[in-house]
């Protein structure tokens, strides 16, 4: 009798639908390992910069596409190191070209979306770095490329696991919805998007603070979530990056119990469960479970492969995190605040 009541209820359910979120938290399980036994150069980024390629309405790519996105980041790191090699001894031109390009990045609608991501991060962290020894900041352009790389291929086998499916469509429409901006919503949001990001990068450059770095590619990442798009939200980001950065340390401290690489994995998919139901959802907030996953997992990953004393760094993570967080929305919120003041006036 059992039996056949568990049956009955199993058979009204439509696996189906769930395709998504399966694909999403066992594909970015299935990067986590790979990255981490393969233990390349800042490899707790690929998991990271993986989720916009498995994300709600993100369609698999053609080998012409991967290859492609590539090539634009081989050629925008190059552009990227050979200007930071130039110009960082002309803080005067170097900071104008260095804005105009962040401007122009957030601007163009000729670049997908996470070629878009991978471009800011370069920006921001590339430049930095050439701050330090000569050689570095090539070392960390070099390990950028590596990082994109394995996040289009190894989210591209996802992809033949768990193929395309019907469920998958309801969120490319929400997605193209977003995307349709006209020239002058995107240069304004590019304004303000430069506005929020020019204290930050003059603090970081003025000071060489190489050791915030985090929070330089955290900011970068949030630029581009679409939850910063809607001020009333922002509340809720911040309530789910913290919510991700304690359950990464929640993780970590059950890690230093049981340090083992599977376990790790068993606790990102069930973290990976918890998010993505949420995220893949009709929900308003949806887009913000996306980035307090990512939180988790930028948390987690750089703690576990820092040499550093791991048990004060995952506290300094999630404060640099939450700085990150807390000052984006901040700031977003009082761009919209000033910008509706103005529209009222006119």
């Amino acid at each position: 009798m059992l039996d056949k009541t568990i049956r009955l209820t199993s058979s009204k359910y439509n696996w189906g639908i769930s395709i998504p979120v399966v694909r999403y938290v066992l594909g970015i399980s299935f990067v986590l390992l790979v990255s981490t036994l393969l233990n390349y150069p800042i490899a707790y980024l690929t998991t990271v910069l993986a989720l916009g390629y498995i994300a709600p309405g993100a369609k698999p790519l053609s080998f012409k596409q991967g290859a492609s996105f590539i090539i634009i980041l081989i050629v925008i790191n190059l552009i990227t190191f050979i200007f930071s090699s130039y110009f960082n001894d002309y803080p005067l031109v170097f900071m104008p070209l260095l804005c105009l390009g962040v401007l122009w990045l957030y601007y163009t609608n000729s670049l997908p979306l996470m070629v878009k991501l991978f471009s800011i991060i370069s920006l921001f962290v590339i430049p930095l770095m050439s701050l330090e020894p000569t050689g570095v900041s090539g070392f960390v352009a070099i390990s950028l490329i590596i990082n994109a790389f394995m996040a289009i291929a190894l989210t591209q086998l996802v992809f033949k696991v768990f193929p395309w499916s019907e469920a998958d469509e309801d969120f490319v429409k929400e997605k193209q919805q977003a995307i349709k901006k006209s020239e002058h919503e995107r240069f304004s949001y590019a304004a303000k998007i430069l506005l929020i990001l020019l204290p930050v990068l003059l603090l970081f450059f003025i000071f060489k603070l190489t050791g915030g770095l985090l929070i330089l590619i955290f900011i970068g990442i949030l630029s581009m979530s679409p939850a910063l798009a809607n001020a009333k939200v922002g509340k809720f980001m911040i309530v789910a990056n913290i919510l991700g950065g304690l359950f990464a340390i929640i993780g970590y401290k059950l890690l230093v119990m049981v340090p083992l690489l599977p376990f790790m994995i068993l606790l990102t998919l069930l973290v990976g469960f918890l998010f993505g139901n949420k995220l893949f959802s009709t929900s308003k907030l949806a887009p913000i479970f996306g980035t307090g996953f990512s939180t988790f997992l930028l948390i987690l990953g750089s703690v576990t492969s820092s040499e550093d004393d791991a048990g004060s760094a995952v506290w300094t993570r999630l404060i640099q995190i939450s700085v990150a967080v807390i000052y984006v929305v901040i700031a977003f919120s009082i761009l919209n605040y000033f910008e509706q003041k103005k529209n009222k006036t006119v």
